[in-house]
């Protein structure tokens, strides 16, 4: 079986993961590899807007080359895979898995919830976690709190005391990334730290997902320009063209581009 060829950016170079969306949410639930107990381990999700930030940010492929687990969240990046010779199925999204976890029994496992766009979306997030059998800790950290390096220092103090097994942070992209690597080098703390965007909203029912046909036929993206065209048409368009020089220097390291011209 041939080896996958890794995605290339201008400033990274990484293989998405092969393990399914209920292979990651079973290593979190029993803290198995890749996501074993003892560390703290980042999981990154990329999608088209974090492969278009890779070419242009050498700070961003930093976060990169410190995340334990790279998942392919958007279908693009699936294909692109794909096309590589990475042996996955499908997407493993960070708003798929909340939504699992939140409502599979946590037998007293601990979660720490960063991020809800309001405190009452966060405060219902937490409700379903806690019904759901979950021992809770939230932060909603609204806009500019975690520009402060004191505040997350001391969210980074909270999560260790807490000891976490799990931190879901929702405050978007890149920040989420950047307060995970944080994290990560933070003292004490063992847990597992994912970014899941939008996803505290989701679970609490403040924000809609798209219907499960759209998101099985790859469009979601579409659901999502239609509820916030404002913020997200701009930055979908912007993306493509970044992201196709991305398909071609990957094809291109790999030799498999040039054979094919």
């Amino acid at each position: 079986m041939a080896v996958p060829r890794p995605i290339v950016t201008r400033h990274a170079r990484f293989d998405i993961s092969h393990i399914t969306e209920p292979e990651v949410i079973d290593a979190i639930l029993t803290r198995a590899a890749p996501l074993a107990s003892g560390a703290a381990h980042l999981v990154v999700t990329p999608n088209m807007n974090h492969i278009a930030r890779l070419q242009s940010s050498a700070e961003f492929a930093a976060i990169y080359e410190r995340a334990g687990l790279i998942l392919a969240d958007g279908w693009p990046v699936v294909r692109l895979a794909k096309s590589l010779g990475a042996d996955i199925s499908g997407r493993s999204t960070g708003s798929g898995i909340t939504h699992t976890l939140a409502h599979t029994p946590g037998g007293g496992r601990r979660v720490f919830l960063i991020g809800g766009s309001t405190p009452a979306s966060l405060d219902a997030a937490a409700a379903i976690f806690r019904e759901s059998g979950w021992v809770v800790e939230s932060e909603q950290a609204p806009v500019g709190w975690l520009s402060s390096p004191d505040n997350v220092r001391s969210l980074a103090d909270r999560v260790a005391a807490f000891d976490a097994d799990l931190v879901l942070l929702g405050v978007g992209s890149p920040l989420q990334e950047r307060v995970g690597v944080a994290l990560l080098d933070a003292e004490g703390v063992t847990a597992v730290l994912l970014g899941v965007g939008a996803s505290i909203d989701f679970v609490a029912g403040e924000r809609a997902r798209a219907p499960k046909w759209m998101q099985r036929l790859g469009i979601e993206w579409f659901h999502r320009i239609l509820t916030d065209p404002g913020r997200l048409l701009k930055r979908y368009v912007g993306d493509v063209i970044p992201f196709l020089q991305v398909v071609r220097q990957s094809h291109a390291s790999s030799g498999k581009w040039r054979q094919r011209r």
